[in-house]
């Protein structure tokens, strides 16, 4: 009778241990790059041209420069599906190429081929915080806006520092928070996000910016009581049960022990 409360008590044990060890504490972000999307230059033949990154579709093209699905397949030729594979060159639209204009008198030498004139100007950086439900950091076109977070832009020789507060709603109505006449340069963005909600990317993002740039970088979250699976290290699970069955046999085997012990006492 010793030995098998003994052995019960140990097997309590055990399985209380591995509940408590299933339970996982705070999820961390991962510390993946988002999504970011600079305005393309148009070259000298004053093509605007985009180049698929991994993981592209036409949808999300379309979400990060506002040209229509439709376009994309008429201006590049594309099946109904509009099937692009990365490191592909899309057409985006087009531009007049820009023919420097000559001051002052005409020259008497036969000129040379045209010099095209650097842009001198600011640029512009756009972020969105989005409920990111599917925690797949990348934002779909069924979620929504986050209003409540905090985005702060600031340049690496501290002459830029701005910060503006994000708005929830629906991508359809509501933009990207933007900062304006942001000079060229290296910027840090950081992001704070509200509370009851958990980090799904980085909230910090490096980048630099150049005249005439409009750059977008994409922020995710999703409510802090509804965690993916995706989100739970390898090994862990989640599992009340496990751990209710733990302490039941814990309390089992205590009560064991103490009867066997009481027992053992009496005369």
């Amino acid at each position: 009778m010793k030995k098998i409360s003994l052995y019960f008590l140990i097997l309590s044990l055990l399985t209380l241990a591995a509940a408590l060890a299933s339970v996982p504490g705070a999820v961390q972000a991962r510390d993946v790059a988002q999504a970011a999307y600079q305005t393309p230059t148009p070259n000298l033949d004053g093509q605007i041209l985009y180049t698929v990154q991994e993981g592209d579709t036409c949808t999300r093209i379309f979400l990060l420069t506002g040209v229509t699905i439709d376009a994309i397949i008429t201006l590049n030729n594309l099946d109904a599906d509009c099937a692009v594979f990365p490191g592909q060159q899309l057409l985006l639209g087009e531009v007049d190429p820009v023919t420097p204009t000559p001051e002052g008198p005409l020259p008497t030498q036969t000129p040379g081929p045209p010099t095209p004139t650097p842009f001198e100007g600011s640029s512009q950086i756009c972020t969105a915080l989005f409920e990111d439900l599917d925690g797949n950091q990348r934002r779909s076109a069924t979620e929504m806006y986050l209003g409540g977070g905090v985005i702060s832009v600031s340049n690496r020789i501290g002459t830029f520092s701005e910060t503006q507060e994000t708005v929830g709603g629906d991508p359809d109505l509501v933009g990207p928070v933007c900062f304006e006449d942001v000079p060229e340069g290296e910027y840090n963005l950081s992001m704070g996000i509200p509370d009851g909600y958990n980090p799904t990317t980085s909230m910090n993002y490096s980048l630099s910016v150049s005249a005439g740039d409009t750059v977008v970088v994409d922020f995710g979250a999703q409510p802090s009581t509804s965690l993916s699976e995706a989100e739970v290290a390898p090994g862990e699970s989640r599992s009340p049960l496990l751990l209710a069955i733990g302490l039941f046999l814990l309390a089992g085997g205590a009560g064991l022990a103490f009867f066997f012990i009481r027992s053992r006492m009496t005369p």
